[in-house]
Formats: C-alpha cells, structure tokens, sequence
C-alpha cells in the first residue's frame, strides 16, 4: 500500500491549488502565511506539551528519590541512635570502674560487675544503608534535587562517614588485644552474658578482685574511654548531618 496523505493535509494543498489556479497571488501569499502560523503554533504546542510532559515525570521521579531517601535516613539515624547508646555505655562506665579502682575494695556481686566490665569493651560501629543515595547519584535523578544545600550533604555523606571508620577501627583492635588481659581473671562467657543469654555463666572461679588491682586493666579502662571519647564526637557529626539531610528532605517533598 503506498503512502497516504492526511485528510486535512489534502485539504490544505487543495485550497492552495485553488488559490493558485484563481490567480490570487495576495490571497495566495496570505493563505501560505496563515498555513505557516498553524504549523509553527502546532509545533510550539508539541514542544509545551512534551515540556510539560517532562516536568511531569521529572517532578514523579523527584518525589520518589526524596522518598526512597527519606526511608534510607531515617533507617540511618535509627542505627545511629543504637550505636551511640552503647558508645555511651563505655562512657558511662569508665568513672565507676576507675572508682572501683581507686577505692581500693573488692568489686561488687558478681553479675553487676561483669556488667560493668562488659560495658567497657562495646565496639559496635556504625555502617549506614547507602543503597538510594548510590542509586540516585549513578543515574544522575539526584540532580533532581533543587537544594543546593541537601545536594552538598548528600554528596559528602559516605565521606564523614568514612571518616569515623579509623576510631571503629581502632576500637575493635583495642577491645580484641583486650581479650588476653581479661583472661587471666574472668570467664569471657560470663561477661558477654548480659547481651547474649544462651551463654551459661562458668563453674570455674572469677578473679574480679585481681583484675580490678592489675595496672593494665586500668590502662584497658583509658583506652576504651579515649577512643570511645573520639568515636563519640565523630557520631556527633554524622548525626547532625543525617538529621539535616531529614529536615531539608521534608522540605523538598512538600514543594
């Protein structure tokens, strides 16, 4: 089948074949203008509809990387939350054991010290889900984003969090050169008790006493203090940013 023109194309070239076999060359010329408005009108219509068609999308798309965002920050800063509570916990617990020490007495019953000790040697860290934020920046909807400001944060997220990763680091070596000094006085199965309940406390006798006295259980208690003390102040950041990155999301998703 060969081709066909349009109904309304054929309607047109007839009326410019009329015009030219009238001999109208005025008319002609202005029915050939008129002709050229429609299309250019036509033309420029398309183009608003596909822009608007574009903003469309764009403005869905949008909304679903702020979303899927949102969901991933919110997961974020609830990990976040947990690891900072048991930062807090070694914190915490450094004044009490460095009282114990320097009050020179035998250490309290058994299952309250071992929780003070367990909570000294902590070394959770944080690894936040990245899986929207990596998605958006690869195929580039991120720069769907109109805030400059959530824009800079959502690009240098993985980096302050990469900056903490040297105190966790140095966290989980301390705590794992710990394990030999600890013993020497006390069943690590009744110490790790408080947080995992399937462990049995031990038949054989604790020496708490003896590891109170011990000059290096002093210096362990510093140094899980210390890094802890670091790592704290690494979170800090990290939760101010997460938060702010909440806040402008919720802006965004609103506009």
């Amino acid at each position: 089948m060969g081709y066909q023109r349009p109904p309304m194309s054929n309607f047109f070239r007839k009326i410019r074949k009329q015009l030219a076999n009238d001999k109208n060359t005025m008319k002609y010329w202005r029915y050939a203008f008129g002709e050229i408005v429609l299309v250019v009108v036509g033309i420029l219509i398309a183009i608003q509809l596909n822009e608007w068609r574009n903003d469309h999308y764009n403005k869905k798309q949008k909304q679903n990387v702020l979303k899927a965002l949102r969901a991933e920050f919110q997961s974020n800063l609830s990990q976040l939350d947990t690891i900072l509570f048991y930062n807090d916990q070694v914190l915490n617990g450094y004044p009490v054991v460095m009282g114990l020490i320097n009050s020179n007495i035998d250490p309290l019953d058994k299952k309250v010290i071992s929780k003070l000790v367990n909570n000294l040697g902590y070394t959770w860290s944080f690894n936040p889900i990245n899986g929207a934020l990596r998605s958006g920046i690869s195929s580039g909807e991120i720069h769907l984003i109109t805030n400059k400001r959530l824009i800079e944060l959502l690009f240098s997220w993985e980096d302050v969090v990469k900056d903490s990763e040297e105190e966790a680091t140095k966290i989980r070596a301390h705590q794992g050169d710990a394990i030999a000094l600890l013993q020497k006085y006390i069943r690590i199965g009744d110490l790790w008790q408080t947080d995992n309940h399937e462990l049995k406390y031990s038949s054989h006798p604790a020496d708490y006493s003896g590891l109170f006295k011990d000059v290096l259980f002093e210096d362990y208690a510093a140094i899980s203090f210390h890094y802890a003390s670091e790592y704290a102040t690494e979170l800090a950041v990290i939760k101010t940013n997460n938060l702010e990155i909440l806040e402008l999301i919720e802006r965004e998703l609103v506009k």
